[in-house]
């Protein structure tokens, strides 16, 4: 009897060990909870809204994020590694001018460690991020040229010339990466089609060929644009931010746009164009130049040089146009009073990124 009381107290807890395993043990599979990362230069103030607006969304559906910041290359590769390391299941950034300068330093650690990085602007997948999702940058700086006009030709006001926003519903793969990642490119689109209105594919490289290149236009850094014999010639200070596909091609965009309008209306325009590459002492040094020159009007392209743009020329009669400003209405430190009427002499063209909708596209790769 003894015998077959001890044969079941081990069957008993040999069934009670496997339940056990069954519910705790290694033979079941942890479920890997969704980690979002948040990647971006917490002193840019285009990433603040994004940033913000991407907190919400995910505190809303309940998802897990965590933020990982650095204000130049080195400190952005760091930040990289760090969500490497907590094994983030994907990772987003905003129009943030510090990360795009430092994508082609970070994109094959990401797509190494099976990461995929979404990004607010087609020049961060152009440099090794796997998706970018925003505005058409050509045409942005079209338009920013066509603002220019109807400022010194048309001799509109900026307090009431309402900053222009775009459509920003393009989403660009780069393919090198989405392979390298393990995606099927064409399930990929499928499944982002319901959530943009357009879908562009590219890969890893350092210029667009926007159809410009051969335009003597996009190339000339000063000098005279438009009517060889103009009636009038109109001097402009163009101050890009930095060395950035993105930006370049709004550069040059402006520029090509600006002798088409010229020819047509028979004015020129003498365009001082300079960048000063993130050093701001430099910016300032620029700015000073242009209201030495008494140029007519001055461009900002991206947010800091806006800023430093509507403070140098605060109380005067120069106009400033900007290009590329995600969120011109900031509450912390707004560049105009609305979107509608700009209120003083300076408006422009935004880059406002739908928040929402690049997080669509997270959710669609990565799953709810």
């Amino acid at each position: 009897m003894k015998k077959y009381i001890a044969i079941l107290l081990v069957l008993v807890l040999t069934i009670t060990c496997f339940a056990a395993c069954g519910k705790n043990g290694k033979d079941e599979p942890k479920v890997q909870k969704k980690v979002i990362g948040l990647l971006y230069n917490v002193s840019e103030d285009a990433s603040a809204q994004a940033i913000a607006d991407a907190k919400a969304f995910l505190d809303e559906k309940g998802i897990a994020y965590k933020e990982y910041t650095g204000t130049n290359a080195s400190e952005v590769s760091l930040a990289v590694d760090s969500a490497i390391a907590d094994k983030v299941s994907a990772i987003f950034t905003p129009t943030d001018n510090t990360i795009m300068a430092a994508e082609l330093s970070i994109y094959e650690k990401l797509a190494a460690a099976g990461i995929p990085h979404f990004t607010g602007a087609d020049s961060f997948a152009l440099n090794g991020a796997y998706l970018g999702y925003g505005v058409d940058y050509a045409n942005l700086g079209k338009e920013t040229a066509n603002m220019i006009a109807e400022v010194l030709i048309d001799g509109k006001d900026t307090a009431t010339l309402p900053v222009k926003t775009f459509d920003n519903g393009t989403a660009t793969i780069n393919t090198e990466i989405c392979a390298k990642l393990g995606y099927d490119l064409a399930e990929m689109k499928a499944k982002y089609e319901p959530n943009c209105q357009a879908i562009k594919e590219i890969k890893t490289g350092n210029a667009f060929d926007d159809g410009t290149k051969d335009i003597p236009a996009a190339a000339l850094k000063s000098g005279k644009l438009g009517a060889e014999n103009a009636e009038k010639t109109f001097t402009i200070g163009i101050c890009n931010l930095v060395d950035d596909a993105s930006l370049n091609q709004i550069v040059s965009n402006i520029k090509v746009q600006l002798d088409t309008i010229g020819k047509e209306k028979n004015v020129a325009f003498d365009v001082k164009y300079q960048n000063c590459n993130l050093d701001f002492n430099v910016l300032d040094q620029i700015i000073a130049g242009f209201k030495a020159d008494k140029v007519d009007l001055m461009v900002g392209v991206a947010t800091p040089v806006a800023m430093a743009m509507k403070g140098a020329t605060d109380g005067t009669d120069t106009p400033v146009i900007f290009a590329a400003v995600s969120n011109p209405v900031n509450e912390d430190s707004p560049i105009v009073a609305s979107m509608d009427a700009p209120g003083g002499n300076i408006t422009g063209t935004s880059d406002y990124l739908d928040t929402k909708a690049i997080f669509n596209l997270i959710l669609a790769t990565i799953g709810e």
